[in-house]
């Protein structure tokens, strides 16, 4: 199938959706955390701007002098508030990108005393911190909805690629509307937290592959530049990089004796990928293999925490096996997170089985999403810890697409037997 590239109407049609999106987002968000910072956010919104002053500006880094004789390192990128778990074993591109809006708007001072690790002997310092922050909260959240916006957009012309003419325009509508009418986005889109930034590049990179069905050099550099992305905004972004793989696998069984540019096209994503993720996280810098050996192990100890100590006192249901986790991640998705009901769950089934059918038959849209759609699905239950709605973004847009794929098939056959009517 032959490539589709933007055009001029193309960019300026996001750019008016995008306004759209924005509008509605911010017209629809969940107001009733607004006037108050809410569980991580002041954690958020220290460690961008703190961030933000050591990689840009040079500063040392913040609260080093607090840290205990046995918690210091020689690494300025473990000191401080970077040992916490806001700091360098979370990627860092959502820091820098707060960090670089809240700085140009004025919001330049935070304490090392908003983080729990320093302030739990002495909570009122804490507090107090903590507060000073709340100025700069309604500009971090709407870099959050203009997220949640963009994701938006990316789903309507992704959803337009399935199918042509204006059953197209029906499935990208339809896509557009379904993200915002869809629980857990309306619930996590005026909320701090790095999940947001993740979706618009893996679902940037489902466009390329959506519009390049074969692999070049330019599909490479594309997808290597969303990966990097992605993965440097949230380690699950790496999905984006398993969901490469198989679309270059996709290539290569089209191709045929083309294999060794589909596997060149590939070793570039991956070498892009790898040099983005490492120019962005500063902790890799002085050593990168043990660098990520360190941020993997800091996770697995959160996550033993999360499962172990916190969820008991909570309440929170914990998922340990595959089978807790599937039964978890469909009882959860089908009771209004993110499916619409057992309509929804319905949808999606429906949606799985017609990309399986028309990619055996070869179609290269249908057989790109089914990809993008069992990559992030599966990897999102597999690692599914606990019952928190955050957890289930990652598999959200491939959620949606999945219920609009029955509505788009369903309308192009319409319309085609209607033009062959009137013919």
């Amino acid at each position: 199938m032959a490539e589709r590239r933007s055009t001029p109407k193309d960019l300026l049609l996001a750019a008016a959706l995008f306004a759209l999106a924005y509008f509605a987002a911010w017209t629809t968000r969940d107001r009733r955390l607004e006037g108050r910072l809410a569980s991580d956010e002041p954690e958020w919104i220290a460690i961008s701007i703190l961030h933000w002053q050591q990689l840009v500006e040079g500063a040392p880094p913040a609260g080093a002098e607090l840290d205990p004789a046995s918690e210091r390192s020689d690494n300025p990128w473990k000191q401080g508030v970077q040992r916490t778990t806001f700091g360098y074993m979370n990627p860092c591109l959502p820091k820098l990108v707060w960090g670089a809006t809240l700085t140009a708007a004025g919001h330049t001072s935070a304490s090392p005393q908003a983080f729990q690790v320093f302030h739990r002997d002495d909570p009122r310092a804490g507090r107090d911190a903590q507060s000073a922050l709340l100025p700069a909260e309604p500009l971090a959240r709407r870099v959050v909805l203009a997220l949640s916006a963009l994701s938006a957009v990316l789903l309507f012309f992704c959803a337009r690629e399935l199918v042509t003419g204006a059953a197209a325009w029906i499935a990208g509508s339809t896509a557009f509307v379904a993200w915002f009418a869809t629980p857990l986005v309306h619930a996590t889109g005026n909320y701090l937290r790095t999940d947001h930034f993740m979706l618009p590049f893996c679902l940037a990179g489902l466009l390329v592959a959506l519009r390049r069905p074969n692999a070049t050099l330019g599909w490479g550099l594309a997808l290597g530049i969303a990966c990097g992305l992605a993965v440097s905004s949230k380690l699950n972004g790496g999905l984006l990089c398993a969901a490469s793989a198989g679309w270059a696998a996709l290539a290569t069984r089209r191709e045929g004796a083309r294999t060794a540019r589909v596997l060149g096209a590939l070793a570039l994503a991956a070498l892009l990928t790898i040099a983005l993720f490492y120019a962005l996280n500063p902790r890799l810098w002085s050593e990168p293999v043990a660098g990520v050996q360190d941020i993997l192990a800091r996770w697995d100890k959160l996550m033993a925490f999360f499962q172990d100590e916190l969820a008991p006192r909570t309440g929170v249901e914990v998922a340990r096996t595959l089978p807790e986790r599937i039964s978890l991640f469909v009882r959860t998705s089908a009771g209004g997170g993110v499916l619409f009901g057992h309509v929804g769950s319905l949808l999606a089934l429906v949606g799985l089985a017609m990309l399986a059918w028309r990619s055996a038959r070869d179609c290269s849209q249908a057989s790109t999403l089914l990809v993008f759609a069992v990559v992030f699905i599966a990897g999102t239950v597999a690692w599914l810890p606990l019952d928190w709605e955050r957890f289930y973004l990652t598999a959200t847009p491939a959620l949606v697409l999945l219920q609009v794929v029955p509505l788009a098939y369903a309308a192009s056959r319409v319309l085609e037997r209607r033009q062959s009517a009137d013919a």
